[in-house]
C-alpha cells in the first residue's frame, strides 16, 4: 500500500523502491500486484519491454481473473515492444538535395505540426471528483478491452460500467479508463477493494469538465 500511496503522490522513485521490496514478498499474491505495478509504470514511461518482463512475472504469482490480466497485458506491451522495434530498425528517407524551379523535391519535407498539439497530460484537477483509475492506453482497442475486462467485476462491486475517453499526451493521444466518481475518497477507496485490477489506484478523475 506504501507504493500505490507514493505513486499517487508522482514520487516515482519512492514507488518504485516499495515495489521492488514489495516484489520479492513471500507471499505470490502481494509479489504479483507488486510486479503488475511495476509494468504499470513501465507502461507510463513507454519503456514497453520491461512492462512485458514485469507483466509476465506478475502473471506467474497470480491467479485466475489477475493472471488473465497481467498475461494480457504482457502480450499487449510485447506488442508495442515489437512495434517499437520495427520501426527504429525501418530506414528514413534520405534528406532531399536543394531544390531548383526546374528540380522540384520529389519527397517535400512535411509541414511542422501545429502549435500546441504536442502537450504534457496535465494532472488532473484537486477539485475533480475521485475515481478509481484502470489505466492510460496508446490505442483505443486496448483501452476499451481493458474497460470490458473491469466491466463484471465492476457490476458485482455495484459500480458504474468502467468509461473510455481520450485525452493528448505529449506528441500522442492517450486513452483513459476510470471506474466511477466519488465527492470524497474514504468510498473510493472502498470501491477499490472490491477489484482485483493491481494496477488500478484511487485518483482524481481526468474526464473533461462539461461546456459551459
Amino acid at each position: 500500500m506504501v507504493g500505490r500511496s507514493a505513486n499517487e503522490l508522482n514520487k516515482d522513485e519512492e514507488a518504485r523502491s516499495a515495489f521492488a521490496i514489495a516484489a520479492r514478498s513471500a507471499d505470490p499474491v502481494v509479489a504479483g500486484r507488486a510486479m503488475a505495478m511495476q509494468g504499470a509504470m513501465a507502461v507510463e514511461d513507454d519503456r514497453w519491454a520491461d512492462a512485458a518482463s514485469s507483466y509476465t512475472a506478475a502473471a506467474s504469482k497470480l491467479t485466475g481473473a489477475e493472471q488473465a490480466q497481467a498475461r494480457e497485458q504482457a502480450a499487449d506491451a510485447a506488442a508495442k515492444a515489437a512495434e517499437v522495434r520495427r520501426l527504429a530498425a525501418t530506414p528514413r528517407p534520405a534528406a532531399n538535395a536543394a531544390a531548383t524551379p526546374g528540380n522540384p523535391p520529389v519527397n517535400p519535407p512535411a509541414p511542422p505540426a501545429p502549435a500546441g498539439t504536442a502537450v504534457a497530460l496535465a494532472p488532473a484537477a484537486d477539485t475533480s471528483p475521485w475515481t478509481i483509475a484502470a489505466g492510460v492506453f496508446s490505442t483505443e482497442t486496448a483501452a476499451r478491452q481493458r474497460a470490458t475486462t473491469l466491466a463484471k467485476e465492476a457490476k458485482r462491486a455495484g459500480l458504474p460500467t468502467p468509461r473510455v475517453f481520450p485525452m493528448q499526451a505529449a506528441n500522442k493521444r492517450v486513452w483513459i479508463v476510470e471506474v466511477g466518481s466519488f465527492t470524497d475518497r474514504a468510498p473510493a477507496d472502498a470501491a477499490r477493494k472490491k477489484i482485483s485490477t493491481a494496477d488500478a489506484v484511487v485518483a482524481h478523475s481526468r474526464v473533461p469538465a462539461p461546456p459551459k
